[in-house]
């Protein structure tokens, strides 16, 4: 596991699990506070307290109930329905059929490290060295190269991932972040900002589009600041996004700003009964590639053998100290 450190974050990583994001803290009014569910297990060396902080080797918020307090999506969010697909006239069947194939392929795989120091983390996974390395394939048709590289500033972190078609045909992909955060910091409860137009109908209830994107239902329209309510159930697509999300603790003065790059046009927001919630700005929207092929915008991106796509996500920490 590595830690990255700044001022004003603490972020734990795991490349052996898809760079997963274990633990992030922020350092607010000299109290460092975790914003993610405490992923990371007994004992990960954490650094001393600031003011009021948990002993080191005690876990945080909502530990045990995730294995992943962010976690990588690619080279499709979010799922797949029966995990198939047609693209340029040949049909593709992933694994995980009966459940809808789901979040990626590489989320659970060993990425190798690059390069790492206090502030930055760069890992790479090459699924063609995967299989050499005598790991089974990829669910995932086509050979892929991607990287993902973590920057700790003094008020942000940033996430870039760029994946590159390593095939000799053209290859659909979409990418997204799967980030948790906790419904409670220091007592207080999540608002909400999510600046988008339109939601995909989801009449069955199994998080899949029944069509197009429609437009914003009021008890869906978080375009203006509104208190997330535990009990009001969650797990929607949507489309349009553009500007910042907002995530706010009013009563702990706290205030966080989730901004992507504008390749990453969708949202998912996913609110249960738990500890957490999930707020993932994403590429393309749930089942993308089968929405396409029915002449529905959804996202998709297709590269050429050799070609790259690549996008960026910030989480920046807004309330001065």
């Amino acid at each position: 596991m590595h830690l990255l450190t700044s001022p004003h974050w603490r972020l734990w990583l795991d490349p052996t699990q898809g760079v997963r994001w274990c633990a992030l803290q922020a350092n607010h009014e000299q109290q460092w506070l975790h914003v993610t569910p405490d992923c990371r297990g007994p004992h990960t060396g954490a650094p001393g307290p600031v003011s009021g902080d948990e002993p080191a080797d005690e876990p945080g918020p909502a530990a045990g109930l995730l294995n992943a307090a962010s976690f990588l999506m690619l080279p499709y969010s979010n799922r797949i329905r029966d995990a198939r697909f047609s693209f340029e006239g040949l049909e593709h069947q992933l694994e995980d059929a009966e459940a809808h194939a789901i979040h990626g392929a590489l989320r659970k795989l060993p990425w190798q490290v690059v390069n790492a120091s206090d502030t930055h983390l760069l890992c790479r996974f090459d699924s063609r060295e995967h299989e050499r390395a005598g790991h089974a394939p990829i669910n995932w048709p086509w050979p892929l190269e991607a990287t993902f590289e973590h920057t700790l500033s003094d008020r942000s972190v940033q996430s870039t991932v760029a994946v590159t078609n390593r095939g000799d045909t053209p290859m659909p992909v979409g990418l997204g972040w799967h980030p948790y955060f906790l419904r409670e910091i220091k007592g207080a409860a999540p608002h909400l900002t999510v600046p988008v137009d339109a939601v995909f109908p989801d009449a069955s209830g199994d998080c899949l589009p029944d069509g197009a994107a429609v437009a914003l239902p009021g008890a869906l329209d978080f375009r203006n600041a509104r208190a997330l309510d535990p009990a009001q159930r969650i797990d929607h697509c949507f489309a349009g996004l553009s500007g910042d999300i907002k995530l706010a603790w009013p009563d702990a003065h706290l205030s966080l700003s989730l901004r992507a790059s504008d390749n990453c046009r969708f949202a998912i927001v996913y609110n249960p009964d738990e500890p957490f919630f999930a707020v993932e700005p994403v590429s393309n929207a749930n089942d993308a590639f089968n929405l396409e092929a029915r002449g529905i915008d959804a996202g998709t991106h297709v590269l050429a053998p050799g070609e790259t796509l690549s996008a960026t996500l910030e989480l920046e920490l807004d309330t001065p100290d």
